[in-house]
């Protein structure tokens, strides 16, 4: 049987780039099928030669013309999302067949309102809770995609996905929202999303069997986010945390990374120093456009997370937050060459891989598919040593 199955995931509480890491490996790896089971509730960006694309529903590996996309059964659909979506992105998916599976929701009004009224721990109430709910219900009031223009509910989605399993190379299986809002395992129920985030989740709600996943990546940053605890009708509720870390401003990410400093070692007087020359890292939510809330790193809280997904390797996005020397930087580390790591760089990226035990094979510099340091090599590298002296002690 093929391992062809591909699997890109946020190991945190979203927000950690998953756009450009999904649209980077859907060109640069050739994927020949994607997968999607999202709702209209979170978004995913990538940078397409300036242009700024939005995908919700629709696989972000639509940006790789000759991959095939499949909308599958865990997902929503708000038709007034997926239209805005769909139009805004015409030049790529005109025409372009993107394969529904039947059973899938449609939001209504009734949906949104309801989660107004009855969820207090933090959410962008965009109705897919009720609308879920319902559907598992077997409400006879429950709607269901049909089609809009060449994106249809298709009796034939097995058969077509299955086609691929049995032939294609790689197929890509696109996460959304994150592992710290899982319901079940994220360790912060009520500050959670309405289901799973986990690859066994994503595998079934596509109707994918488990034996065809090959690889697992994680995308992480070093400093995780939660959404903001304002709401629709600005209002504020408290929406969760991230492990027990404490939460940082944006003045210390901006002049920490400014000054290549650890945020938290930053005092105040470096910030009313530095923070109107530092450049503004600021980050805003793609679907509610609110300031995202930024947290230190919660080590233990990560591992914990590492060892429920046992990812293959890690895509280390934001790594600019650490040092903005690095913002925006494209290249390859093998070691030696053009791009240098100081100590404390070197001292942070060993810790951390030690402390997952899985490698960084890439590091996220910018929003842009070229703003990335490939560390594959080094990787390599360190790999083939350690074998060697495995091998030297045998002996």
């Amino acid at each position: 049987m093929k391992k062809n199955v591909y699997v890109i995931i946020d190991g945190q509480a979203g927000s950690c780039g998953k756009g450009k890491v999904i649209g980077q490996f859907a060109l640069q790896k050739k994927v020949d099928a994607a997968v999607t089971n999202n709702m209209p509730n979170a978004g995913h960006t990538f940078m397409d030669n300036g242009k700024k694309r939005i995908f919700r529903n629709i696989p972000v590996s639509a940006v790789n013309p000759n991959t095939a996309l499949f909308i599958g059964p865990g997902s929503i659909i708000d038709m007034d999302v997926l239209v805005e979506e769909y139009e805004a992105n015409q030049d790529i998916l005109d025409g372009r067949e993107i394969v529904v599976h039947p059973l899938v929701p449609l939001v209504q009004q009734k949906h949104i309102e309801q989660e107004k009224r009855q969820i207090k721990t933090g959410s962008t109430f965009k109705g897919c809770c009720p609308c879920q709910t319902e559907k598992m219900m077997r409400s006879p009031d429950a709607k269901f995609f049909k089609e809009y223009k060449s994106i249809k509910a298709d009796p034939d989605y097995y058969k077509k996905l299955y086609h691929y399993l049995h032939t294609a190379k790689k197929i890509l299986l696109e996460g959304a929202q994150g592992c710290d809002l899982d319901m079940n395992h994220s360790h912060h129920y009520p500050y959670t999303t309405s289901r799973q985030v986990c690859p066994e989740q994503m595998l079934a709600d596509s109707g994918i069997p488990a034996s065809y996943l090959k690889e697992i990546i994680m995308v992480i940053r070093p400093f995780p986010i939660r959404i903001s605890n304002e709401i629709y009708d600005g209002s504020t509720i408290y929406s969760g945390d991230y492990g027990t870390s404490p939460e940082l401003t944006w003045d210390q990410i901006n002049v920490g990374a400014y000054l290549g400093m650890y945020p938290t070692t930053v005092e105040k007087e470096d910030i009313e120093t530095w923070k109107d020359i530092a450049p503004d890292l600021t980050e805003y939510t793609t679907v509610t456009k609110k300031k995202r809330r930024i947290f230190d790193l919660d080590i233990d809280h990560l591992k914990f997370t590492v060892e429920r997904i046992r990812p293959t390797s890690i895509y280390l996005n934001f790594f600019q937050q650490l040092d903005s020397e690095y913002q925006n930087i494209h290249g390859v580390y093998n070691g030696y060459g053009k791009i240098y790591f100081d100590k404390y760089r070197k001292e942070y990226l060993s810790w951390l891989e030690n402390e997952l035990g899985v490698p960084i094979t890439m590091l996220g510099t910018g929003p842009k598919l070229e703003h990335y340091i490939n560390r594959e090599p080094y990787v390599k590298i360190l790999k083939k040593e350690e074998k060697a002296a495995k091998t030297s002690r045998n002996f």
